[in-house]
């Protein structure tokens, strides 16, 4: 197996510089080799990410090399493989043992009754781990067992709390007339990803053509304004939909190419792969990197649009 090793020298005596040094090291998933020695597994992107990185170092006023090599001894690959799954496998067993935790309390909290905050907290936190664990398999190179179980803790946890959205929140069946939601303005969490980024495009496209956005804090959007993807309204997660999928429902919009994509979206957010959309991860991987980078919502939704136009007529003319 072929690897890369990136060798850094930081003359500064800054420790900051240093610790900057190992969160970028960090944000692309290398592990420290030896002293000073970085290591990831060999690709193109992962050689981009050692390049980019050297320059940061040397911009510090340090000293780095990248190199690429394939161990003659077959027995040190996978001793660096096995130091990769090791190191995933601690980060995962961190945001388990809160889910673990998170859901003992939801279930402890069922029995005697939970408020609508109270859900509205534990439906953070959980948000908040899965964050985590998103970040986490971003760099998981080579699958570590606890990534498995950590993801199918996320999904108990997630039903387990739906199934409390559901006495919580209104329920999705009514149907909605279109034409009662024309120059609207919608509001939803900020640092929008998959479903509240395709739930704003379709809210556009299909359903409020002059539709004005809002995306702040939770508890920080405003009152006149319909929500969406956010705790305890309509429109917005119910039972296994995901918001995208109750949007389609509630106002009867049927097309072909949105069911598909909505099992695109459903897959992403849900994490179930109840559709096995080959699609997904592309999709995910875009959409995350778009926020990611960008960060202004506003800017997202603009050209998250364009790409989910093109997404939409490539379903359209396979459909």
């Amino acid at each position: 197996m072929k690897w890369l090793f990136l060798v850094h020298q930081v003359r500064t005596p800054n420790s900051r510089e240093r610790v900057r040094v190992w969160r970028l090291t960090k944000k692309v998933g290398a592990l420290l080799y030896r002293n000073s020695v970085y290591v990831l597994p060999w690709s193109r992107e992962r050689l981009e990410d050692f390049h980019w990185l050297c320059q940061e170092i040397r911009d510090s006023r340090g000293e780095a090399s990248v190199f690429s090599a394939e161990p003659s001894d077959e027995e040190e690959s996978r001793s660096i493989r096995a130091l990769f799954i090791k190191a995933k496998d601690s980060e995962y067993a961190g945001v388990l043992q809160s889910l673990e935790k998170l859901f003992k309390t939801l279930l402890a909290g069922r029995e005697r009754g939970l408020s609508s905050d109270s859900i509205r907290a534990m439906s953070k936190l959980l948000s908040e781990s899965e964050k985590t664990a998103h970040h986490i398999r971003r760099t998981d190179f080579f699958g570590a067992p606890l990534q498995e179980r950590t993801l199918a803790m996320i999904q108990r946890t997630k039903k387990e709390l739906s199934s409390l959205h559901k006495v919580e929140t209104p329920a999705a069946a009514r149907h909605l007339d279109r034409r009662a939601f024309r120059g609207k303005t919608w509001a939803t969490r900020k640092n929008i990803h998959i479903d509240r980024l395709t739930s704003a495009w379709l809210i556009r496209r299909f359903i409020d053509p002059r539709a004005k956005f809002i995306f702040a804090p939770e508890r920080e959007l405003p009152k006149n304004a319909l929500p969406f993807d956010t705790f305890g309204v309509e429109f917005s997660h119910h039972g296994e939909d995901c918001t995208f999928e109750t949007l389609l429902k509630i106002f009867r919009i049927r097309d072909r190419a949105l069911s598909e994509l909505s099992e695109i979206v459903h897959d992403i957010d849900m994490k179930d792969a109840k559709f096995g959309r080959p699609e997904a991860a592309g999709l995910d991987a875009v959409v995350r990197s778009l926020s990611d980078s960008m960060r202004d919502d506003h800017k997202t939704l603009e050209v998250g649009s364009i790409i989910l136009d093109a997404l939409y007529q490539r379903l359209k003319g396979s459909a």
